[in-house]
């Protein structure tokens, strides 16, 4: 028998129960999928706090570690069930009982969750706007970015699968700032094809784009009803309206 995809994904919320109360091959998988999604906006706001590169990867460590201890549906309410808020007051936790988890936050001290190495951390740390010097907004801008980064990265590789990737890449420019499009005569001249087909083209990948944009931030909030309220907070973010 078919059966339908839910129109509202299972959330990363899941993961963190997969975390807490999963069997060991599940929550080390669910731990897995969590620092490979969520560590740099963690890294980047601990970096904007002063910490050098090493301390922020320590702690950055400890964070991931804190996770497993946390009571994470209770914090959920607590944070309106959004899950930026829950992990940014997670992290304020941590660094107030710092003094209480020195031995855990020495280099080495304990099992590596994140592999700064492979992450290349400091480059990406390096590409963060300069102008946003309080640790929470970097932290929330980052973590922005990750979302929308990876949603065109999967619509990328869509794209690709199907054989079209010389039309992802000439249509792309069209999915950011629109004083940085060319015009859709140049588009159309380079397709052998008017302006009003490429026009279609572009409001499809839009639509699509924002369709998948959609999705990833319903993964992020505990209910359907909070995503139109946090794609909102997404654009204004992106907007430098923070």
């Amino acid at each position: 028998m078919k059966t339908h995809a839910s129109p509202f994904p299972t959330t990363h919320w899941t993961l963190i129960q997969s975390v807490q109360e999963g069997t060991p091959e599940e929550a080390a998988k669910a731990m897995e999928a969590i620092c490979r999604e969520y560590w740099f906006p963690i890294y980047a706001y601990l970096r904007r706090s002063g910490r050098g590169p090493h301390d922020a990867e320590d702690v950055t460590q400890a964070f991931f570690e804190r996770l497993i201890a946390e009571d994470a549906i209770k914090s959920a309410r607590q944070e309106r069930g959004r899950l930026r808020t829950f992990l940014l007051a997670v992290l304020v936790r941590l660094l107030a009982d710092q003094g209480r988890h020195d031995k855990a936050l020495k280099r080495g001290g304990g099992q590596a969750l994140v592999s700064f190495d492979e992450m290349e951390a400091e480059e990406r740390y390096a590409r963060e706007p300069q102008d946003l010097r309080d640790p929470e907004k970097i932290y929330l801008h980052a973590w922005a970015h990750d979302i929308v980064h990876g949603v065109h990265e999967r619509l990328r590789a869509a794209f690709e699968e199907e054989g079209r990737l010389a039309m992802f890449q000439a249509l792309d420019p069209y999915l950011g700032r629109e004083e940085a499009q060319p015009p859709y005569a140049e588009l159309a001249a380079a397709f052998g094809s008017s302006e009003g087909a490429v026009r279609l083209l572009v409001h499809r990948l839009r639509k699509k784009f924002c369709h998948l944009l959609e999705r990833e931030i319903a993964r992020t909030v505990m209910q359907p009803e909070d995503v139109e309220e946090e794609m909102k907070w997404l654009r204004g973010v992106m907007a430098g309206g923070m």
